[in-house]
């Protein structure tokens, strides 16, 4: 089934989304949200499906080589359940170990400076993670 994607880049305080467009061919960046907590987080992303007819969703996952997670990826695996539980479209997680690092290589590319938008870094890492998801299910 097509249908926009929605990527998601949790944080703490920021979390960054990307969308892709309805035939899953282009990943955007779209938009950086500024959260209190999960349940906030959840809330703002459910007004996104909504909203954008989002029909399945990707989060990135830090994860890092070893058998050990970081507090990082435990605290996003807790985000990831309670998405879950809240929405009834397809959830699906991804690496996304250095989408944030390569986010701010694009912006410096860019000639972007990172204070300006902190939010930039985490929409571009959303677009990232989506791009990398869209590869790996679709072959772009």
């Amino acid at each position: 089934m097509l249908g926009r994607i929605l990527a998601i880049d949790p944080g703490g305080r920021r979390v960054g989304l990307a969308l892709s467009d309805p035939l899953r061919i282009i990943a955007s960046p779209y938009e950086t949200l500024l959260i209190k907590d999960n349940d906030d987080a959840i809330q703002q992303i459910c007004t996104v499906i909504d909203e954008q007819q989002v029909t399945e969703l990707v989060v990135g996952l830090p994860l890092r080589p070893g058998a050990e997670k970081s507090e990082q990826a435990k605290r996003v695996e807790v985000f990831i359940e309670a998405l879950k539980a809240k929405v009834d479209q397809p959830v699906y997680t991804i690496d996304e170990s250095y989408s944030s690092v390569e986010a701010e290589e694009s912006l410096h590319q860019m000639g972007k400076k990172i204070g300006q938008d902190k939010g930039a870094v985490d929409r571009i890492a959303a677009a990232i993670i989506l791009k990398q998801y869209l590869k790996e299910t679709q072959g772009y």
